[in-house]
């Protein structure tokens, strides 16, 4: 899979390798200084147009009209509503925008749909499950150890669970978002911290879940859609192949 990358000739390499340098760039802008210029997304567009301009396309320009069509109109709406619901902040949505402007087809090995920034968004999605499995082993370890995690909270069974896996109880400083708050004197999960939520830091113990920057799933869910495609397709594919 990794040698197939290096015979990708042509646009499509050139568009490739200006996406892994934007996503690159924007991840370590967003962990450093939590904010990530415009002049990222418009110099990354502008040598795409460049490239185009200067590399002709392998399709008939009707297939290339279609797949841009078909790339551009089903992520630039999905990108914009995750965003005004606070799925993700507006940076990840304008890297998944100008990945569907840059790279509107791809020849992936697993793939549902075909479309490479919807794919690297499932991507970068079940890249974050990684946190619940850190989360989980975080609180049945503290439990084990004799902690009430849960004390001081009276809360419903099931948002206990939620907060169980999507979070944990420290000290918080750092890259972290608080996961309750306080409410007529009574502290209470608050299970949906917003994208745009300022980070916490606090002397005390507190519900916390992590808030390392989105951009950086999406550039690794991009490196994994060249290599592998479809990350849902893949391990459905596997599942299958073991029956």
């Amino acid at each position: 899979m990794i040698q197939e990358l290096f015979t990708i000739d042509g646009l499509d390499a050139i568009r490739i390798t200006i996406c892994i340098v934007m996503l690159v760039i924007a991840s370590i802008m967003d962990v450093r200084k939590r904010e990530i210029s415009d002049w990222v997304w418009v110099s990354a567009l502008i040598a795409g147009v460049l490239a185009s301009v200067l590399a002709p396309p392998h399709m008939r320009y009707d297939e290339l009209l279609l797949t841009y069509m078909l790339s551009i109109s089903l992520t630039v709406p999905l990108a914009y509503i995750a965003y005004i619901k606070g799925l993700f902040g507006g940076a990840d949505a304008k890297a998944l925008i100008v990945i569907s402007i840059l790279v509107p087809s791809y020849g992936m090995h697993y793939s549902i749909h075909g479309i490479p920034a919807l794919t690297v968004l499932t991507n970068a999605s079940l890249l974050t499950l990684t946190n619940v499995l850190h989360n989980v082993l975080r609180n049945v370890t503290a439990i084990l150890k004799g902690k009430d995690i849960f004390k001081g909270f009276d809360e419903p069974l099931y948002k206990k669970v939620l907060a169980f896996m999507m979070g944990y109880v420290a000290r918080p400083k750092g890259y972290l978002f608080a996961l309750e708050e306080v409410k007529d004197g009574k502290r209470v999960l608050n299970l949906a911290p917003k994208a745009d939520s300022e980070f916490v830091e606090h002397n005390d113990e507190i519900w916390v879940t992590q808030a390392l920057p989105f951009i950086i799933y999406i550039a690794i869910g991009f490196v994994l859609m060249l290599l592998v495609g479809d990350l849902i397709a893949y391990t459905i594919n596997l599942f299958l192949s073991n029956k």
